[in-house]
């Protein structure tokens, strides 16, 4: 599955999130990380998001292997979801 989103945080901010969010919320761990991306994967699947900085705020792109079911793209979209959310 894929899904975009934009935000006001920087992008080191939302990697930073992610890390800290998928770190509580998930058995999965980090397998790859760049300036500009992170994936995480483990048992419920593998997720990779990518940001870049555009137009004054953050482009957040993330891919999951899984389609929508209990697994690592639940999780994905709880995390973008609380991106819209911050002020």
């Amino acid at each position: 599955m894929r899904y975009v989103t934009i935000t006001d945080l920087s992008p080191e901010d939302v990697l930073d999130r992610a890390k800290t969010f998928f770190g509580r919320h998930s058995g999965l761990a980090v397998r790859e990380e760049t300036e500009a991306s992170v994936t995480f994967a483990g048992e419920i699947g593998l997720a990779r998001f990518a940001v870049d900085r555009a137009g004054g705020h953050t482009n957040v792109r993330v891919e999951t292997d899984r389609v929508v079911g209990l697994d690592v793209t639940d999780l994905a979209k709880r995390f973008l979801y609380t991106l819209r959310n911050v002020h």
